[in-house]
């Protein structure tokens, strides 16, 4: 594994990082640990984590405030966020999900799942810095990979990345119907852990600012992306 590889862990109200902490290390990452907001986003105006692990319970409110800055700060770069909750809500996890989260797990975390999830999102951050073509587009819409952006009619929008994979995939192949499975396994490499709905948050999202008239459903099948 590269150097200089870590995760930051923001610890909040969440204990159960001490037990993870010796399994973060036997993939060679350098782990630092913060407990405050400020704290973290302290560390990350002087480098970018390949991984960014926080409690959804931070200095007495949730997360989400945090992801916001965190994607302000680092803007396009390669650091993925994971939350963690002891919240089983349906819609604490879209809410996580829309303010730019690339992952959601409910605590307390097996050890072992743990692992093979950490395994996932490393392996998928090796696949994604990958060589790649910069531009690519169809119609009225193209994206940028070195940007993480979308361009539609010359106008750019920044993209959450799993959104940008997502729409990278579509409009792969324009008008081609592709269900929710071809997403998961295209987009996520740990695919027995996501949820249908993980996809649908991503798809309304990219909807939302993009426009819907780009991205057709098809109902009990998937999506298409439609120049």
């Amino acid at each position: 594994m590269a150097q200089n590889q870590s995760v930051l862990i923001v610890a909040g109200k969440n204990s159960q990082f001490n037990d993870l902490i010796p399994i973060i290390r036997k993939f060679d990452l350098d782990v630092f640990t913060v407990d405050s907001s400020l704290d973290a986003l302290d560390h990350l105006s002087s480098g970018t984590p390949n991984l960014i692990l926080t409690d959804i319970l931070i200095d007495n409110k949730d997360a989400i405030d945090l992801i916001s800055d965190i994607h302000r700060i680092v803007e396009n770069e390669s650091a993925s966020i994971v939350v963690f909750s002891e919240r089983k809500e349906h819609y604490v996890e879209v809410a996580v999900l829309n303010a730019g989260a690339d992952d959601f797990l409910v605590k307390p975390v097996n050890k072992r799942v743990f692992e093979s999830r950490l395994n996932a999102w490393l392996r998928h951050q090796i696949i994604r810095s990958g060589p790649q073509n910069k531009v690519k587009g169809q119609g009225e819409v193209s994206l940028d990979e070195e940007k993480f952006s979308a361009y539609v009619k010359n106008t750019e929008i920044v993209l959450q990345r799993k959104e940008f994979e997502i729409m990278s995939l579509l409009i792969s192949k324009p008008k081609k119907v592709f269900s929710r499975d071809e997403i998961k396994e295209s987009v996520w490499i740990d695919v027995q852990n996501v949820r249908n709905r993980t996809i649908d948050v991503h798809i309304r999202n990219l909807r939302s600012k993009i426009g819907s008239k780009y991205i057709k459903t098809y109902k009990g099948i998937g999506y298409s992306y439609d120049s």
